[in-house]
């Protein structure tokens, strides 16, 4: 067993539409020192879509250990998408007031004016 497979995984979680993450900060404390969490934080200043936010995502996952991945609303299927292609380490994906499709396909026609 190599020492990636000896560690207990990490919690990364995804936020939710904000991209700031500041409400599962309470939480993650909540997690400690029973569970490692660290929570990504998306650029707000300009829009992102899905395949931008999946390689910033991609980018900031750890390398060296285990991590279940949690997309909270907006993220989960930033979290889907990358457990379609899953990352050494990925063990776990965990969505939480999430969907995996849009559930508004009706706005579909609005996206260019977003």
């Amino acid at each position: 067993m190599s020492s990636i497979d000896m560690q207990r995984p990490m919690l990364v979680m995804l936020p939710g539409l904000d991209g700031t993450g500041k409400r599962l900060v309470d939480f993650a404390n909540m997690l400690l020192p029973r569970l490692d969490t660290t929570i990504v934080s998306y650029a707000t200043q300009l829009p992102q879509g899905y395949d931008e936010l999946v390689r910033v995502v991609r980018s900031l996952l750890p390398t060296d250990r285990r991590f279940v991945l949690l997309g909270e609303s907006f993220s989960g299927p930033i979290a889907i998408r990358i457990a379609a292609n899953p990352p050494r380490g990925l063990v776990g994906v965990i969505l939480c007031a999430s969907f995996a499709r849009n559930p508004f396909p009706w706005l579909t026609w609005a996206r260019p004016l977003v």
